[in-house]
């Protein structure tokens, strides 16, 4: 998919559907097949790698495949968004912020997933959409406020408005148009965002949006050994990083 990096000040059309959209380094081809077959939402991966360029079209039709320059991040100030954890200021969570913040602002909300986080299938999605249809933000936080910056990560997160500040695990979670907008306001003023555990939650909380922790996210969890013969086709599961171990749960489900 070509994409055309130039600022604009055009006003998108509006959206309706919803759009799932993978974060990832280097993808897997398990992965892209999966996606692949989606036909209720419109797809989106987010190559963080640039090192080569990714020609996967032809491969995956209905995936819409995204590159992104870092430059484009820095130049509108959405960056940091996981610098503690990669150290380095633009990664595929900035591309994703800045790709539906500014140069496809049309959906109705966004899913944005890590390449590490399984989920069963597309009805899995429709599903937990059917059920919190006007959430501004769907992840695994229950927005309680931070009372000891000495705490967790606080001390290094620099954020550039007042308390309370809440946290949450954000390795798959959902956006509306309001929340991404939100973000982006913030990086304009600021120049930069920070880090997305404290980041998504907090702008929420301080916009007024309505932030929902489902119990379906409740599995979207910093450290696990999930027992892949337990796992449910009804939520999201954070993390699994061997691939292979996406095709074997979703293999047992569909008996």
């Amino acid at each position: 998919m070509l994409v055309d990096f130039q600022l604009n000040n055009s006003v998108p059309i509006i959206n309706m559907k919803n759009a799932i959209c993978l974060i990832t380094n280097k993808p897997a081809n398990i992965f892209l097949e999966f996606l692949n077959t989606f036909t209720k939402y419109d797809v989106f991966i987010i190559i963080d790698d640039n090192s080569k360029k990714y020609n996967l079209e032809d491969l995956f039709p209905r995936l819409k495949i995204i590159q992104m320059p870092n430059f484009v991040c820095e130049r509108v100030g959405i960056k940091n968004i996981n610098a503690i954890t990669l150290k380095k200021s633009v990664s595929g969570w900035d591309k994703a912020i800045c790709y539906f913040a500014i140069y496809n602002a049309t959906y109705k909300n966004v899913w944005f997933v890590e390449d590490d986080v399984f989920f069963n299938n597309e009805e899995t999605m429709v599903e937990i959409d059917k059920k919190y249809i006007n959430a501004d933000l769907l992840c695994n936080s229950d927005l309680t406020f931070a009372k000891n910056r000495e705490d967790w990560l606080w001390r290094i997160i620099d954020i550039n408005m007042p308390p309370p500040y809440v946290c949450g695990m954000m390795c798959a979670c959902r956006m509306s148009r309001t929340m991404i907008s939100s973000l982006k306001n913030y990086a304009d003023k600021n120049k930069t965002l920070f880090f997305l555990e404290a980041l998504f939650p907090t702008i929420a909380l301080h916009n007024s949006l309505s932030c929902l922790q489902p119990k379906e996210l409740l599995t979207i969890t910093h450290r696990n050994e999930w027992d892949i013969d337990t796992l449910t086709g009804n939520n999201l599961y954070h993390p699994m990083k061997k691939i292979e171990d996406h095709l074997v749960v979703r293999a047992r489900l569909s008996c």
